[in-house]
């Protein structure tokens, strides 16, 4: 690891992604955070967790293209109106992208084998590195140990034995390895509005009735309370700014 490194890091702001930032910025490597954000998620907790690891940051907003694929997703839904797996390669194309562009040598995520059954199996796993291009210059930090060596690792610009091996839905690892640098982090809760099963019913039926919906068609869904009357969507605020 004579030579210094650069890598880009998808960096949502909780645990997994903030670890994976932190573990390869100890080996020395330059990093800039990739911060998503859509009509569905802020990115408010990837840009304080950027901040806390002392890491710039870019913001990238995907709206238009996730739209797209949350009317028609290539690899279907999770628990809700979520296309995940499209979701993940959206950011992992723009990342990839940027790698290119800027002659950045990795790209790095928070990913964890085993711990979401839809979009983090090892077979999902393979696809997005295949899909978005990437191949073997996606490290994934958390689970290394248990993944293929990737092109950081043969060429040793990282000591594997410095990643880890963690797999499973557990976050004990994590929280102890957290506690020990003193991260901070948020609570495994909220973020994206499409896995929220009454937040993806108004997708669905939003889909139903207006199949080519836009952004602002989206936004109305996250106000009021809602009311079909055929094919008419009556949105009635529950307060002063709702109605604003």
């Amino acid at each position: 690891m004579k030579n210094k490194k650069k890598a880009l890091v998808l960096l949502s702001g909780g645990l997994d992604s903030s670890l994976a930032a932190w573990l390869i910025k100890e080996q020395g490597m330059k990093l800039k955070a990739l911060v998503f954000e859509s009509v569905f998620f802020e990115p408010d907790k990837g840009i304080r967790a950027a901040n806390q690891l002392d890491i710039p940051y870019e913001v990238i907003d995907i709206s238009e293209r996730l739209i797209d694929i949350v009317k028609n997703p290539n690899h279907g839904y999770g628990s809700g109106a979520n296309p995940c797996l499209d979701c993940h390669l959206i950011m992992l194309g723009k990342a990839k992208e940027i790698m290119d562009k800027e002659n950045w040598d990795f790209v790095v995520t928070g990913e964890v084998l085993g711990q979401r059954t839809f979009s983090q199996k090892k077979q999902s796993m393979d696809l997005l590195a295949k899909q978005s291009g990437l191949e073997d210059k996606l490290v994934r930090p958390l689970s290394a140990k248990k993944l293929d060596p990737t092109t950081p690792e043969k060429k040793n610009w990282l000591e594997r034995e410095k990643l880890l091996g963690i797999t499973g839905r557990g976050r004990k690892e994590q929280m102890e390895l957290a506690e020990k640098i003193n991260l901070s982090y948020p609570q495994p809760a909220g973020g994206c509005m499409l896995t929220e099963r009454g937040f993806a019913n108004k997708i669905f039926d939003l889909k139903k009735h207006f199949p080519d919906f836009d952004i602002n068609d989206a936004q109305l869904l996250k106000v009021g309370r809602h009311f079909w009357q055929g094919d008419r969507l009556v949105i009635i605020g529950k307060d002063e700014d709702e109605n604003e």
